[in-house]
């Protein structure tokens, strides 16, 4: 497979001296799909804004398609094009005030002709399933609406690499089950997906691997299935047991 990005022993600590990530290398090769778990102030987001460039690490390297990331603002506004981040508040993504024009805001700044715009503000209005909802204002929407509209937003841009933060979180059942199977349809697309999770019955279904984060340290990449059959490691990283082994559907209803 491809390899499409590549961490080298990334550290970073906030001002305060607090570390966030302490020595984590790792690599992701195209059209994997992979669940970032750990507990709550674990690195997860750290390792998120690492990757979309938002945040420069103080050691360590970043190759992105084999070649040497630097933190400067041309080849952050590049980084945005192979790579989409789906916040897990919609409220600091969502920008403008009516959704067809918040999904198209990241089109136009890509200069994309106006035909490119309307097309694709509709195909990843569609996708997602919000189409009716394109003339709608945003603070009419729902927080479960408002999240979708987030997501339209960043796969309009078509990114080969999607990040999502607890992208299931605030869905109700119906809104879940429309978003796993938008996930398989990225996937049959060819694109590589990386979600923060921790629903580890969704993680052991959907993930092919699972990288686990623990006091900013990468713990584990392994398959899922080695992760999840391993009950004095799920128990060591502090991720949630499986409730069942044979579950017929993940839809994760927060």
């Amino acid at each position: 497979m491809d390899q499409v990005l590549q961490l080298r022993h990334i550290s970073y600590s906030y001002s305060s001296g607090n570390k966030a990530l302490q020595d984590v290398s790792l690599s992701v090769n195209k059209g994997e799909r992979i669940a970032l778990m750990g507990a709550n102030g674990s690195g997860k987001s750290s390792l998120f804004l690492v990757l979309t460039g938002i945040i420069m690490p103080n050691e360590g390297h970043y190759f992105l398609k084999g070649k040497s990331f630097r933190y400067c603002r041309r080849l952050r506004q590049e980084l945005c094009k192979t790579i989409g981040f789906v916040f897990q508040d919609p409220e600091v993504q969502v920008v403008s005030n009516q959704v067809f024009e918040d999904v198209a805001f990241g089109l136009r700044n890509m200069r994309l002709s106006d035909e490119e715009v309307e097309y694709r503000t509709h195909q990843y209005l569609e996708l997602t399933g919000i189409l009716h909802l394109k003339d709608k204002l945003i603070h009419t929407l729902s927080y479960g609406q408002k999240k979708q509209v987030a997501l339209a937003g960043v796969l309009a841009m078509e990114p080969e690499v999607i990040l999502l933060d607890e992208p299931f979180a605030w869905l109700d059942y119906r809104q879940s089950k429309r978003l796993l199977t938008l996930l398989n349809q990225l996937t049959k697309m060819g694109k590589t997906l990386i979600v923060s999770t921790h629903d580890s019955e969704f993680a052991n279904q959907w993930a092919q691997r699972a990288w686990v984060m623990k006091d900013g340290a990468l713990e584990a990449d392994l398959p899922t299935e080695n992760l999840f059959n391993n009950a004095q490691l799920v128990d060591k990283l502090d991720i949630a047991p499986l409730v069942s082994k044979e579950t017929p559907e993940v839809l994760s209803t927060h």
